[in-house]
């Protein structure tokens, strides 16, 4: 008989969603009979890459999060405009997806972050687990000084947080608490070898290769300037609309049928912005890695000393990476020693926790 959780994901980033869909598919690893019902706005075509098979998709908006502007800088006001339009969550919609859920034959609901998956366990009545490295509330509260108008949803959303059966962090922590579990860095594992993406992307074997990925695209002339690096490959990832084949240069659209993590295996080095999944990816792979950052989200300031006490790294100012001023550093970065990790894959950690102590 299947088990069936429902898992309700942050649509704030992919990163997270990367997270979710790591967990599953160490679960589907363990047993065969693990099946999902998934929530969240991150297109269903994530997850049929990443998972492959054993969930139904609901686009449902399980977390408001934070508005941004462009991928390194967030609208804090309009996002206090938008929380409080939508807490507490509307009691209607919070009790149709309980039955729904219910009708599903769901033992168990898992929250990567999304609050609103709480609500809807607890009307359920069903164990409730909450997987993260941040809160909102403690996201929140970084804006406090500037904006004090957001403090209602700290307090509404720090009060949600602490009603689950459940609760796992996974490393990088940004507040550690008493939980139930923690875990070591949740990624996504490859599905191809190295030689193997490779040859389907048509890049010699010995090729130093640098990925440039992560949500901040090189445009116009730094695409350009990419493209005329002497002694790497330039592998740039979801970018574009269609798939750019040069010398030394390939660039690929987000929807390219590439999995991220085998992009990852493929490389020498990769360029980013700072998110949970490209630095877990990064990590586990143990490539260099020079990141960009945004200076006000308070996530990135603990990803970043993660980055720089565990990993060979350099860090790009977003100026400096709009500029192009840092592609003469890629094949100095492409050379540095990877790192061997021996640590255990946190999605299989958190896996087994599921498996053997939440009652489903």
């Amino acid at each position: 008989m299947m088990k069936r959780i429902a898992w309700f994901i942050t649509p704030h980033g992919r990163g997270h969603a990367a997270r979710a869909a790591a967990i599953m598919s160490a679960l589907r690893s363990r047993r065969q009979d693990f099946a999902f019902e998934i929530y969240t706005l991150v297109e269903e075509t994530f997850f049929v890459e990443s998972i492959g098979e054993g969930f139904n998709y609901h686009a449902v908006a399980t977390d408001l999060g934070l508005i941004q502007d462009t991928p390194l800088e967030e609208n804090v006001p309009a996002t206090i405009e938008k929380l409080d339009e939508q807490l507490p969550y509307d009691e209607q919609l919070v009790a149709s997806l309980a039955t729904e859920i219910k009708a599903a034959g769901c033992v168990a609901v898992v929250c990567d972050i999304a609050p609103l998956g709480i609500c809807v366990g607890r009307e359920a009545g069903l164990p409730t687990v909450l997987v993260e490295n941040f809160r909102w509330d403690w996201i929140y509260e970084g804006y406090l000084d500037a904006h004090p108008a957001i403090r209602d949803s700290v307090v509404y959303m720090r009060q949600l947080f602490g009603l689950v059966d459940f609760h796992i962090q996974t490393a990088p922590i940004c507040d550690e608490k008493d939980c139930h579990f923690s875990s070591e860095v949740v990624s996504r594992k490859p599905l191809q070898t190295r030689a193997q993406t490779r040859a389907a992307l048509g890049i010699g074997a010995d090729a130093l290769v640098v990925l440039v990925s992560g949500g901040v695209g090189p445009e116009g002339s730094l695409m350009e300037r990419l493209a005329g690096v002497q002694g790497v490959h330039v592998l740039v990832s979801g970018f574009g609309d269609s798939t750019v084949n040069r010398e030394t240069l390939t660039s690929l659209p987000y929807d390219s049928g590439y999995y991220h993590p085998d992009l990852v295996a493929a490389s020498d080095a990769v360029v980013g912005k700072l998110g949970y999944s490209t630095v877990a990816e990064v990590y586990h792979a143990g490539l260099p890695y020079a990141y960009v950052t945004r200076d006000r989200f308070r996530e990135a300031k603990i990803l970043e000393a993660f980055v720089q006490r565990e990993m060979a790294c350099h860090h790009l100012d977003p100026n400096v990476y709009r500029s192009g001023d840092w592609v003469d550093m890629l094949p100095g970065l492409a050379v540095q020693p990877k790192t061997l990790r021996t640590l255990p894959n946190g999605a299989d950690q958190v896996a087994e926790f599921l498996e053997t102590r939440v009652p489903m």
